[in-house]
């Protein structure tokens, strides 16, 4: 199971890297095209528009895997000992709750996508590359809010066991 996170986490962070680059250096030579010889790529707009959008569901899994969301902490860290918890608890089912209805209807938006053919207007790509984003990336949130949250609460319940109630 280590090893299966270990490849995951290579994958998110290289692919997240990669896009990073591509969007950085071709926004770079865009903006350089247009200024020094009047002329810029088309395509590269709709390719940055769809690189972003897989860079943002994959950095959503990211920032779960690192703690880096806001969850419900604000209400979390209202209570102590075992209640808090059950309210980190509710958060990570929340957040299931949501990446689950986002799977579920971007596989239906991506199902549409195919069904009536609708493709990018430059590059002519089919618009369900852009849209697998959104079941894809929300796989990945989901198995990330299951890692970070069975530690988070599990260290929470232990911490409410052990310590001191207020």
């Amino acid at each position: 199971m280590k090893l299966l996170g270990k490849i995951l986490d290579y994958f998110e962070e290289s692919v997240i890297i990669l896009m990073m680059t591509y969007m950085a250096v071709m926004n770079f030579l865009n903006v350089v095209f247009r200024y020094c010889f009047a002329n810029s790529f088309s395509f590269t707009e709709e390719l940055t528009v769809t690189v972003f959008v897989w860079v943002t569901m994959l950095g959503v899994a990211a920032g779960f895997k690192r703690y880096a969301h806001l969850g419900m902490s604000f209400v979390v860290d209202l209570f102590h000992g075992k209640t808090k918890a059950m309210f980190a608890l509710l958060g990570v089912i929340c957040g299931l709750i949501f990446m689950v209805l986002v799977l579920i209807y971007g596989i239906e938006m991506v199902q549409g996508q195919i069904g009536m053919g609708a493709t990018t207007p430059v590059l002519r790509m089919p618009q369900a590359v852009q849209g697998l984003s959104m079941p894809v990336g929300a796989v990945f949130v989901i198995i990330r809010i299951l890692q970070a949250g069975y530690l988070q609460v599990k260290g929470l319940w232990n911490e409410g066991e052990g310590g001191t109630q207020a």
